[in-house]
């Protein structure tokens, strides 16, 4: 039975933990900064904690690392993990920047044998999978609409936290942003430049008895431009007032189709949209309006079993490789150039 290990004790425990044993995974240990917040989880849980991320990485018995922490961390901790011979699973955003995202690729280049994904867990739905195969009957891609609504930080009284602070990472850009790049490019549309206004909205937060400055957006508003000449516009907020369905809608010449929660809507022109693929939101620990990442997270969990345990690594076709997060990675870093230069477009 395949042994994983996971850093980070917030998703990776609420999420991938049960997702993952679901999938016939061993958690066999996890690790976070807080000794005390950890021990209390792992014993929740049942696993074994670990106070130091580089010794649940050292631990022999481990196959899978999952790297769930503030992107500000991934470089150190998925280098160690590959270093040390583990099959890697590496939270989205891939790094900070390019510069490490190219690292991120150089190491896994040195260990081919080794698996090294990013977690865009959303590929592995049956309905993004058919979406990739229905906008190919559709013909030419006019344009796409994103748009993500969700209120979980239009509380002024929530803590400052990593989410806040642009230099560790943080902001709905690439926290969501990442996820939607993504799904545009696995739907076969590379993005060549961008326009981008990221805007902070509440700009300060409590922290430790005072407030702090936030340097992150909570507010992105994003236009793309496609290598076919398509264009896609992106709204992404985590201020909203209503926490709403996340959508995607791609116009092509003959039609469009429209993914929300698990499932596909595929529309000929002058139709109407009907559902396709997919079936209704499962209540799943991950799942929530802002797509359905918990079924994701099991799909993308099976697959890798069978990957490590099985050897079939064709179960991992849809997944998302580390050439993968360095292409996300260019668009990420254009657009914060862009919203720095007042919104001028960006080369990718």
């Amino acid at each position: 039975m395949a042994k994983l290990g996971i850093i980070g004790t917030g998703w990776g425990a609420r999420v991938q933990v049960p997702a993952f044993r679901e999938a016939g995974f061993e958690v066999a240990g996890i690790a976070g900064r807080d000794r005390e917040k950890t021990s209390r989880i792992a014993a929740e849980l049942g696993v074994r904690p670990f106070d130091d991320w580089r010794a649940l990485i050292a631990e022999p018995s481990i196959d899978l690392i999952s790297v769930v922490t503030p992107p500000h961390e991934h470089l150190a901790m998925a280098t160690a993990a590959l270093e040390a011979g583990k099959h890697l699973l590496s939270e989205k955003p891939m790094a900070l920047n390019v510069e490490e995202a190219e690292a991120l690729v150089a190491a896994a280049t040195r260990h081919p044998n080794q698996l090294a994904i990013i977690d865009h867990e959303l590929r592995f739905l049956p309905a993004w999978r058919a979406a990739r195969e229905k906008i190919r009957e559709l013909g030419d891609v006019w344009y796409a609409e994103i748009r993500y609504a969700s209120p979980g930080r239009g509380d002024r009284t929530r803590e400052w936290n990593w989410w806040s602070d642009a230099e560790r990472g943080g902001g709905i850009w690439g926290a969501v942003g990442s996820h939607l790049v993504d799904t545009l490019r696995f739907l076969g549309n590379e993005i060549v430049s961008v326009q981008a206004t990221l805007a902070t909205i509440i700009r300060a937060r409590p922290f430790d008895g005072s407030t702090r400055e936030v340097t992150s957006d909570d507010f992105s508003s994003i236009t793309m431009r496609f290598a076919s000449g398509a264009l896609a516009t992106m709204t992404l907020s985590a201020v909203a007032a209503v926490d709403e369905p996340t959508t995607i809608t791609v116009t092509a010449e003959r039609g469009a189709i429209r993914l929300a929660g698990e499932e596909l809507h595929v529309a000929q022109r002058g139709g109407a949209f009907t559902r396709e693929a997919g079936d209704s939101l499962a209540k799943l620990p991950g799942n929530s309006h802002g797509g359905a990442f918990g079924t994701g997270t099991t799909l993308l969990a099976r697959a890798l079993k069978a990957a490590i345990d099985d050897g079939d690594r064709s179960q991992l076709e849809p997944a998302a490789t580390f050439a993968d997060g360095l292409a996300h990675q260019r668009v990420l870093d254009a657009a914060r150039r862009s919203s720095a230069n007042e919104g001028k477009w960006e080369t990718v």
